[in-house]
């Protein structure tokens, strides 16, 4: 048990080194601060009643005589709830744990007691006489409180913001092919012929695959620039569907698919510009990464996964964006009438 004082409660003397054999008695001051005396665990007798209770670290044991119950019913004797737990032929005795039989735990004067009733209350006899005397006696257990004090404090920290500009490590590159040779300023596409293209993206990692999400073409270089004729929408090759137009089973860090030439009417430019966002994801196709070609017998159709991630290319909702970054990337092709 600890006692906390402004004041010193004994004289410094007391604490002081001094020779003698170590079997002095202690001050009388300082022996009633370092062993309190604590209450009586017993109850007092009453009405003859003889009650005797010891205590043990986490059980109390009560010991009553026989004699003071008379002949009345021992089932009329209890501890809170509890009956006797054994017997002698002189005493009962009632042993629990202190979370049993209704006992009560309390906090008086620094020490923890532990408190229960012990009662009688015979049957009622017929008769004009009475062989035993109801009573209630309270048994209590005390033992030294002990406090636990932790002590701690919150530190103010000062935080700070640091921006630091973040750079895709992932080089996008889209360019027009001649059968897989890259396009000479000489080279022109036939109306109505396949366009080549190819998308790459470097590094890739192995378990990483490139994906294109849209291409589209327009008549004059800006890419928010109108009329906008639609290739891929989110990640499906739309374009399949009405021509032979398709993506071409490739490496992952690269993307290859063709476009069938085409004309826009009343455009009388020979050149056209092609837009497409991609994005690097996991290898294995999903519903928000994927290549799809429209088959005329089997329909959608992914490259390099189940078709059934190709559900949604028919939908008018617009898929979930991957998390990955997107970048535009725009490149000039020629064609010849």
């Amino acid at each position: 048990m600890f006692l906390d004082s402004k004041q010193p409660l004994v004289e410094k003397e007391h604490f002081s080194p001094a020779k003698g054999t170590g079997q002095e008695k202690l001050p009388g001051t300082l022996r009633e601060i370092l062993l309190p005396a604590r209450p009586s665990a017993t109850p007092p007798s009453a009405a003859g009643v003889s009650v005797k209770t010891s205590c043990e670290r986490r059980q109390m044991r009560v010991q009553v005589e026989r004699s003071v119950l008379g002949t009345g019913d021992l089932t009329g004797l209890k501890l809170g709830t509890c009956g006797f737990s054994k017997s002698t032929e002189d005493h009962l005795y009632f042993e629990y744990d202190f979370r049993m039989c209704g006992t009560k735990r309390t906090i008086i004067d620094n020490q923890v007691a532990y408190s229960n009733t012990l009662q009688y209350d015979p049957p009622v006899q017929q008769g004009p006489i009475r062989r035993s005397v109801p009573f209630a006696l309270p048994v209590t257990c005390y033992f030294n409180y002990q406090y636990s004090y932790k002590i701690g404090y919150t530190p103010k920290v000062q935080l700070r913001k640091i921006f630091k500009k973040m750079k895709n490590g992932v080089k996008f590159i889209l360019t027009p092919r001649n059968q897989w040779e890259r396009l000479s300023p000489s080279d022109q596409y036939v109306l109505g012929k396949p366009m080549y293209f190819e998308a790459e993206a470097l590094p890739t990692a192995h378990d990483e695959r490139l994906y294109v999400h849209s291409c589209y073409a327009t008549p004059e270089r800006s890419h928010t620039s109108t009329p906008q004729f639609p290739v891929v929408t989110n990640f499906c090759m739309v374009e399949s569907k009405d021509s032979r137009s398709r993506f071409i089973p490739y490496k992952n860090d690269a993307v290859r698919f063709s476009v069938d030439a085409f004309l826009f009417k009343g455009v009388t430019g020979q050149q056209l510009y092609m837009h497409c966002t991609m994005s690097v994801g996991s290898s294995v196709p999903s519903p928000t990464t994927k290549s799809c070609n429209y088959d005329t017998e089997a329909g959608w159709v992914e490259l390099f996964g189940p078709d059934s991630v190709c559900a949604c290319c028919d939908s008018e909702e617009k898929e979930k964006e991957v998390e990955e970054p997107r970048r535009i990337f725009e490149e000039i092709f020629d064609f010849d009438k």
